[in-house]
């Protein structure tokens, strides 16, 4: 038993001492067998890969019409409903450049004949309108002017009065109805379009001639036309009685 216990201290300490005695490898011996074998790796070829063949990762062809006949369809379908588009796109520029041409034609050549022939009709709308009144205007004016002369003849002056105030309410109703008063003054030139001659007097002044001598009513009239002419007496230049006022006054 002790000689088995001297052996193995004996082992051990061979061990150690071996341990001891050993020498390490120098540092750059370790690492230029690392720098070698990186070379060796960098300077192998590089690992090509296979191109890929398959075409997993290119498009689908286009599927031939032969062998589905309901994308055929559907592509004729489709090419059909594009041409349709484009002729409606065509029309529909034509139209709008026509209706354009149309619309410049209308203002330029039309319009303006439109609204001059729509003025003249409201024009001759209104004459007619207001024509529509002259037969009641004018028996209105007819009642003025063929009793006026009566109201100089009443010697009644309550009588008179009332009269008076109904010739005013009279001339009142045709003033408002649009109708004016046409009065003559001694020494007027006449108007024939307003006036009426009962008498023509003689006179030897020719400054006198075709003036009025004397009114005998009053005439109306409703815009330029004439309701009631005015009754007047005209005075008329006559040579014989110019011959005979030069006579007598230088037998004078």
């Amino acid at each position: 038993m002790s000689e088995f216990t001297d052996k193995s201290k004996q082992s051990m300490q061979a061990d150690s001492m071996a341990k001891e005695n050993a020498v390490p490898k120098p540092v750059h011996e370790s690492i230029s067998k690392d720098e070698n074998e990186a070379v060796q790796i960098e300077s192998s070829p590089d690992v090509v890969e296979p191109e890929n063949t398959s075409g997993s990762h290119t498009e689908n062809p286009s599927l031939d019409c032969t062998t589905d006949k309901s994308l055929c369809q559907i592509k004729s379908d489709i090419s059909s409903l594009s041409s349709t588009v484009q002729n409606i796109e065509d029309s529909s520029a034509k139209a709008a450049k026509e209706m354009y041409e149309l619309h410049k034609l209308y203002h330029n050549e039309f319009a303006n004949r439109l609204k001059s022939m729509q003025d003249e009709l409201e024009e001759y709308r209104e004459r007619d309108k207001g024509r529509v009144f002259d037969g009641i205007l004018g028996d209105v004016a007819k009642l003025y002017t063929g009793y006026e002369s009566v109201l100089d003849e009443i010697e009644d002056t309550r009588i008179k009065k009332r009269m008076g105030y109904m010739f005013m309410d009279i001339a009142q109703i045709l003033e408002a109805s649009g109708a004016a008063k046409w009065k003559s003054k001694p020494g007027d030139k006449r108007n024939a379009k307003y006036c009426q001659v009962v008498e023509r007097v003689p006179t030897d002044n020719p400054e006198l001639h075709d003036t009025i001598a004397k009114s005998r009513s009053t005439g109306f009239y409703v815009e330029n036309r004439p309701l009631v002419k005015e009754f007047v007496d005209l005075y008329l230049f006559n040579e014989k009685s110019a011959d005979k006022s030069a006579e007598s006054q230088g037998g004078a």
